[in-house]
């Protein structure tokens, strides 16, 4: 087996840190609602907005405020595991005062906790008990774990059995044990009802060939438009260096005027060198995609397998495998 692999570098690695100041002006616009809202009294909303702004920027405030909104709605469980985090990261950062504050508010907290325990015999081997939609870790059943008061949902699903769910009412400081069945063997399918369908390779390959030229053709394209892009600011970057020479003696020594239209060049080669690295990416990852494509006469065991293309916030990768 021969894997064949196209990467591509398109991005420079300064796209990475404009990217990461557009999450963190993200995180402090979504923080300050949050605040407003938390004055307002809309404390589900300002967690919502805490909670965003900690995913897209972790601080210590944030996570303190997530704390205190949680605990205002009444979510113990969520307000004394942000606690107890907002304490370990004030100690690291050997902010005392938070972290006694955090400590406090967590030992508080921790005698009101509502505890739920989920208790099961004999599982499947690859049966998943979930909880509100969340996979629960198998080390996590028969432990008392700390959950937030109200409405939760428990499940058990395994292939080939019949799936089980629980809605229980978890009540403020209440302790409460699920006990979860054996599942029942699912019997909706037959014995002997699945015909066996003799799969035709050739039509198989044939319809991954045309998919895969399809996207051949959008992958150039994409590819084609780069180049034009590039060659459009290339233009533009000559002529704003020949409109800057005669305000300038000796770049940067230049009039302002002679400044911004240096400036202005410098930004239209940027776009034009990325343009032009996309245009290349584009091209040859559709040559690849178009020149491996699988014929109609491929066969199971002498098909080349269709190529995959995909963006990794910093190349274009053309994959696939030649059997």
């Amino acid at each position: 087996m021969t894997q064949v692999v196209f990467a591509v570098l398109v991005v420079a690695g300064v796209s990475r840190g404009a990217w990461a100041q557009d999450d963190k002006t993200t995180a402090e616009a979504l923080f300050s609602e949050g605040r407003r809202l938390m004055a307002a009294g809309n404390y589900a909303a300002a967690c919502e907005k805490f909670a965003a702004s900690r995913n897209l920027a972790a601080g210590l405030g944030t996570t303190l405020n997530l704390a205190d909104c949680y605990e205002k709605l009444g979510r113990t469980a969520s307000a004394w595991a942000e606690f107890r985090d907002a304490a370990a990261t004030a100690r690291q950062t050997g902010a005392r005062d938070r972290e006694q504050f955090a400590r406090n508010h967590a030992a508080s907290l921790e005698k009101t906790l509502s505890r739920l325990t989920l208790n099961a015999g004999k599982l499947e081997p690859d049966e998943r008990i979930l909880r509100d939609g969340a996979v629960v870790d198998r080390a996590v059943l028969g432990a008392a774990i700390p959950v937030d008061p109200g409405s939760h949902v428990v499940e058990a699903v395994a292939p080939g059995k019949k799936k089980w769910s629980v809605t229980i009412d978890v009540q403020p400081g209440s302790q409460l044990a699920v006990a979860i069945p054996a599942l029942e063997t699912d019997a909706a399918p037959l014995a002997g009802s699945a015909v066996p369908v003799k799969r035709d390779d050739s039509a198989s390959a044939s319809g991954r060939g045309s998919t895969q030229r399809i996207v051949a053709l959008g992958v150039g394209g994409l590819g084609l438009a780069g180049l034009v892009v590039g060659s459009i600011f290339g233009l533009q970057a000559k002529s704003n260096w020949e409109d800057a020479k005669p305000h300038c003696t000796n770049y940067p020594r230049c009039s302002p005027e002679g400044l911004s239209l240096g400036e202005d060049a410098d930004r239209a080669a940027v776009v034009s060198n990325i343009s032009f690295a996309v245009g290349i990416a584009g091209l040859a990852g559709g040559a690849a995609l178009w020149f491996t494509a699988p014929s109609a006469g491929a066969t199971a065991s002498g098909r080349r397998a269709p190529l995959s293309v995909g963006f990794d916030g910093s190349q274009i990768l053309v994959r696939g495998t030649i059997e």
